[in-house]
């Protein structure tokens, strides 16, 4: 296995330093629109996948069933969609950028599935040295990256974004789920919700071909660029 690229190694000093700075903003385009109109949404940095040195993978969460994902795959022919992420660490007066393709791991049963390069992607070891595996990493998440109430939102009956006729509407569905491997035996309901949870639960995966961090703190400020051409990260200074 090779060198892990700069820009890697630097942001995950900078978010060591700064673990409170976790949520990024992707956006995207939805060309089911007419012209095609740009959109934007806060995402939760959940983990870093190291799948091979060159290719460090940032990954976070969605509802399979939020508009962000037909917009993602709303461009004719695109199984491989792109999109930017833009990540801004306030305490360290630093903004990360990344274009790249953006990956969208469902349940193992869900039609996308299939589009997802699990092969490509998957590092050949776990964390704890372990085998990898997509669907482990995605329980795994679901689990171990979120709390009872945000596991309870995978469970609503209705996609986000739905229109409601009342914040009443929002009772009828749990407010806190466990993990999926502490449902008690017997608990039919509990079982229901979290396989709802389960369908509805998705990794995105961005593997970036592009990388920018601008650096505010130095007068004058610093921009470098780092871009990935086959297998190496090719690195340059750019006016901020």
């Amino acid at each position: 296995m090779g060198t892990l690229p700069r820009w890697y190694t630097t942001l995950s000093d900078v978010v060591s330093k700064n673990p409170k700075f976790t949520n990024y903003t992707l956006a995207t385009v939805d060309a089911t629109l007419n012209p095609p109109v740009p959109r934007l949404r806060n995402l939760v940095h959940r983990s870093f996948i190291h799948s091979g040195a060159q290719i460090p993978l940032l990954v976070s969460t969605t509802d399979i069933r939020t508009p962000k994902v037909t917009q993602l795959f709303s461009i004719s022919g695109s199984s491989d969609p792109n999109a930017e992420l833009c990540w801004w660490i306030a305490d360290a007066n630093e903004q990360w950028r990344f274009s790249g393709r953006l990956h969208v791991l469902p349940h193992p049963d869900h039609s996308l599935t299939a589009q997802f390069p699990a092969q490509r992607l998957a590092p050949e070891r776990d964390e704890d040295g372990s085998e990898f595996g997509w669907e482990k990493e995605r329980l795994k998440t679901f689990n171990e990256k979120m709390g009872g109430a945000l596991r309870a939102w995978f469970a609503h009956e209705v996609a986000p974004g739905s229109t409601l006729q009342s914040y009443d509407d929002l009772k009828q569905w749990p407010i806190s789920l466990p993990k999926s491997y502490e449902v008690e035996e017997g608990d039919e309901k509990m079982k229901e919700h979290m396989e709802g949870a389960l369908e509805n639960f998705a990794l995105m995966v961005m593997e970036p071909m592009v990388v920018e961090r601008l650096e505010f703190n130095p007068v004058p400020n610093h921009r470098t660029k780092y871009e990935r051409d086959g297998g190496v990260w090719k690195e340059c200074i750019i006016a901020p």
